[in-house]
């Protein structure tokens, strides 16, 4: 009896165990590519060419598992890593949306850089978290991608890169301002209704939702970030369609800078580590901010023919300071032609940012072609050229970003 509830066990375990999976995918992606930066001057401000980061999509490393839980019910989790594969520093640092090594004149942007600000980056999670699915639809807890990034870049209403020239309304909504495109939080994604999907995500920004701490390391008793977010997905047929709304409110207290006294001791309080060094803090104005964004985009197939289009509409709103008030807004328009291997597209866009008061911090159009060739369903040669225009650009600042690449991706 014994030995058969030993056998029945094992046989339970081993059963168990068979229902867990776990897959690793990722992407390499690599280019040669050329980049140029034009000053509103006319004056070249920086160029650069060579081996880097692939302009077709982000390379990454991912885990993605499930286990059936019995009674329908399974839980999932998903890891996934950005890394920067043409750099030495590989799963330390990713290029973002515009970078590349090649670009390396420093990891902040600026004028002189050939890439925007923050495209190099240290912070390499794509996406991590761990959830449970059933009849009542999919719960989601952790770090994942927001339904704004969902809209502009992973529903299929892009066809171009997000490379100069298509970049505009993805990198252009000051997504930080709207909770990024990535943020920590939860998602409920419901059980389809007919030809629509509801997708609910609650949470914050890339930390926590809200803090108030007495004696802050950063300087601030106050920083907090609420983001919620509704996104509807259509699909019937050759009609794709999606809308979401974002809400975000952040607020934080000032931070004033320390400074040390004529004995060297700080009068206000910086930053102090375990060996007692104190750094200072940067000075920093307080905030209240109280954010909206509508997007709304489409695609749809007719034979070899796919035609796509979004927009989005943003209101940067600060109740402490007026003067950090913004309205955005964003649309392409593109499409893209299959020919046997071939896949030819073009993609167009313009974008504003603009205060209050009228004036534009931001106005500029886009423009980009290019063709990928399906070497196999997992391996992509493509060629991709683009450039960027702002008509708001003064002085020594960037007036146009031109860029082109000849790579090779591989999907595993």
């Amino acid at each position: 009896m014994k030995k058969s509830l030993v056998a029945l066990a094992a046989l339970a375990a081993t059963s168990a165990f068979a229902q867990s999976s776990v897959t690793i995918y990722g992407i390499a992606d690599v280019a040669y590519a050329s980049k140029t930066h034009t000053g509103a001057g006319g004056a070249t401000l920086s160029k650069a060419s060579g081996i880097g980061e692939g302009f077709n999509a982000g390379n990454r490393i991912g885990f993605r598992g499930t286990e059936d839980l019995g009674g329908g019910m399974k839980a999932n989790f998903v890891i996934e890593n950005g890394i920067n594969i043409t750099n030495g520093a590989l799963f330390s640092s990713r290029a973002a949306a515009g970078g590349q090594q090649i670009d390396g004149v420093s990891t902040t942007g600026g004028a002189g850089n050939n890439m925007p600000s923050g495209a190099y980056s240290t912070g390499t999670n794509r996406q991590a978290y761990v959830g449970a699915s059933g009849g009542f639809g999919e719960v989601r807890l952790g770090y994942q991608y927001t339904a704004l990034y969902q809209v502009s870049t992973l529903n299929g209403y892009f066809v171009g890169s997000e490379q100069p020239g298509g970049d505009l309304a993805h990198g252009t909504l000051s997504s930080a301002n709207f909770g990024g495109t990535r943020a920590n939080g939860i998602t409920y994604i419901a059980p389809k209704m007919g030809d629509v999907t509801l997708t609910l995500q609650k949470g914050a920004a890339s930390g926590r939702e809200g803090v108030e701490i007495a004696s802050p390391a950063n300087g601030k008793a106050t920083d907090k970030n609420n983001r919620w977010s509704i996104l509807a997905d259509y699909a019937n047929g050759p009609l794709k369609a999606s809308y979401a709304h974002t809400s975000f409110k952040s607020e934080s207290s000032a931070v004033t800078v320390s400074v040390q006294d004529g004995s060297g001791k700080y009068t206000t309080a910086g930053s102090t580590n375990i060996f007692g060094a104190v750094t200072n803090l940067a000075a920093a104005d307080a905030t209240n901010y109280s954010n909206k964004l509508d997007q709304l985009g489409a695609s749809y197939t007719t034979g070899a023919l796919k035609i796509v289009g979004s927009m989005a509409n943003g209101k940067i709103n600060d109740s402490v300071t007026a003067s950090n008030n913004r309205k955005t807004t964003a649309q392409q328009i593109g499409f893209e032609y299959t020919m046997g291997a071939a896949r030819p597209f073009y993609n167009q866009g313009t974008a504003v940012l603009k205060k209050d008061d009228g004036t534009k911090d931001f106005d500029a159009k886009s423009q980009q072609y290019g063709v990928r060739y399906d070497l196999s369903k997992r391996t992509v040669a493509y060629f991709i050229t683009g450039k960027v225009e702002d008509n708001a650009a003064t002085g020594t600042t960037i007036k146009e970003r031109k860029a082109t690449g000849l790579g090779l991706m591989h999907s595993f």
